[in-house]
């Protein structure tokens, strides 16, 4: 969507669409179209092929190649308010296919080209969509318009429902570099609840009851989501907004909202971008990103660039029904997000965690339900065995595991962090740290990682089979599982700024690899590690 202030853009944002649960047709729903959490939708036609309205960004400077030591020198980095970040804490670091490296604090983005030394700062004046937490009446700088559920530009009139959409109250959450000069920035978002503070469902002919919990006349459904951003040859932003929905059951859903993790694909298959949120997992494809066509159902559009919301699932204490539902359904808060050797994409939450097979279409990465596992834990009716363990010991199923992080490792093992014992048996389990073999999972506490602290923030995997595991409030270590040793990495040792972590990341695109280290008070690179 065109946004005031941002310069160079064409028109208009994108929308996510998918299922939670449900077996599902192969019919895309039209405009109008109803359908439950378990049917699809009626035949909705091919949306017609336009090429999109953007400008290719600038390549990336000349000389870098994946696997060598890129622009940056390799040396560790602090970087803060001496370099421009004007706020804390820092929730995310990243890097594109340039080597720029990006930052994010809650209320701004911003970059760092090689060869500078000074940040440059954005925010909803240069074309983000910050709208919700500028203080401002919507309509103003940093929102986003909708007409009918629809994307219109600011200047076109709505005479149907008018509905705004920008990030809810903790701002930006989470970023990960993409192409060259290019990042995508994910967004907190809200949800219209009642006095017992659950969301309010919109009731519904076909399901009176409401627990499907249909959304589709929740004010603040467009809330959080993901902004698309590039940088032109000019210094200024082209930023397309994707609007995350289920595109499925006529438009009912808008669960996916807030962005808690992304992830890029850079070799396996490059172009590919996954979001981690509240509710599911979605797929995007910005090269295949196009506006809906005057007059086109909206739908039809999104389907072809964006697949929401995928997520393997458990039941509270019963085992999920054969097509995967339940009224007891636990999903979400996907904290966790990996793309494995073989472009795999492992994702962990609050209550369960799997891995989900690669597609190159987006209206089928969902339409495959349960066929899209090929792992997933927790809940014994996906692996058809009824074997299927959660990833940490629970009292009974669909207890919560409060999964933070997940990594996959060279060797195929694939670790996972958690903040801390489940309910139900928490005098029982010190365990935060899983690693999974294929066949069983080991667990360990968080000091015998090498943390002081009982849970784990995030974790990645290096590629010599060593873990970077970080705390809350302890800095983070380096876990050699071969030799069952850690050496801790804390502010005090001028590596980091400072011990309360937000995320880590690793950019395997420069040999030796970078580590990012988003934290209170500033961020850090790490290629120099103990």
């Amino acid at each position: 969507m065109t946004r005031r202030g941002v310069m160079g853009l064409g028109a208009l944002l994108g929308v996510l669409l998918v299922a939670c649960g449900g077996s599902g047709s192969s019919g895309k729903t039209p405009a109008g179209g109803t359908g439950g959490d378990n049917g699809g939708g009626g035949g909705g036609g091919t949306p017609p092929s336009t090429p999109p309205p953007t400008t290719p960004p600038p390549e990336q400077p000349p000389g870098f190649q994946f696997g060598t030591k890129g622009p940056w020198p390799v040396e560790n980095a602090v970087y803060g308010a001496k370099d421009g970040i004007e706020e804390s804490p820092v929730v995310a670091m990243t890097t594109d296919e340039a080597q720029n490296r990006w930052v994010a604090t809650p209320r701004a983005l911003y970059l760092l080209r090689p060869g500078e030394t000074t940040f440059r700062r954005f925010d909803e004046v240069d074309g983000l969509h910050l709208g919700a937490i500028t203080g401002r009446t919507p309509g103003a700088v940093g929102w986003a318009k909708y007409c009918d559920k629809a994307p219109i530009p600011d200047d076109r009139p709505c005479n149907g429902d008018l509905v705004w959409g920008g990030a809810g109250p903790e701002g930006i959450k989470a970023i990960v570099g993409g192409g060259k000069n290019e990042v995508f920035i994910g967004y907190d978002g809200d949800q219209t609840r009642g006095a017992d503070g659950e969301p309010i469902p919109c009731l519904d002919a076909d399901d009176p009851v409401g627990w499907k919990g249909f959304d589709y006349c929740d004010p603040l459904r467009h809330s959080g989501k993901v902004d698309w951003v590039r940088v032109q040859e000019d210094g200024t932003l082209q930023v397309v907004r994707f609007d995350l929905l289920s595109n499925r059951y006529g438009a009912k859903y808008w669960h996916d909202r807030t962005i808690s993790r992304l992830a890029y694909d850079h070799f396996v298959h490059p172009g590919t971008l996954y979001t981690g949120a509240n509710h599911g997992v979605s797929i995007l494809f910005p090269a295949k990103y196009r506006e809906p066509a005057p007059g086109e159902w909206f739908d039809l559009a999104y389907s072809e660039y964006m697949g929401d919301h995928q997520h393997a699932r458990v039941c509270y204490h019963e085992v999920c029904g054969p097509d995967g539902e339940s009224a007891s359904m636990r999903v979400g808060e996907w904290l966790g997000l990996a793309i494995d050797a073989e472009g795999r994409l492992w994702h962990a939450g609050k209550w369960t965690a799997g891995r989900i097979t690669w597609v190159d279409d987006a209206y089928e990465w969902h339409h495959r339900y349960g066929a899209a596992f090929d792992a997933a834990f927790g809940d014994p009716w996906m692996d058809g065995a009824r074997t299927s363990p959660p990833v940490f010991d629970v009292t009974e199923s669909g207890d919560p595991v409060y999964l933070t992080a997940v990594s996959a490792c060279p060797d195929g093992r694939v670790w996972f962090a958690s903040r801390g014992p489940t309910t139900g048996n928490a005098a029982a389990r010190k365990d935060a740290v899983a690693v999974w073999d294929g066949r069983r999972f080991a667990y360990y506490t968080a000091s015998q990682v090498g943390l002081a602290e009982a849970g784990v923030r995030d974790l990645a995997c290096l590629p010599d089979g060593r873990l970077a595991i970080a705390g809350y409030t302890t800095g983070l270590a380096i876990y050699d599982p071969a030799t069952a040793s850690a050496k801790p990495i804390r502010a005090s040792s001028g590596l980091i700024p400072s011990d309360r972590v937000s995320a880590l990341e690793l950019d395997r695109m420069v040999d030796p690899p970078a580590l990012h280290v988003a934290t209170a008070s500033g961020a850090a690179v790490l290629r120099a590690l103990p």
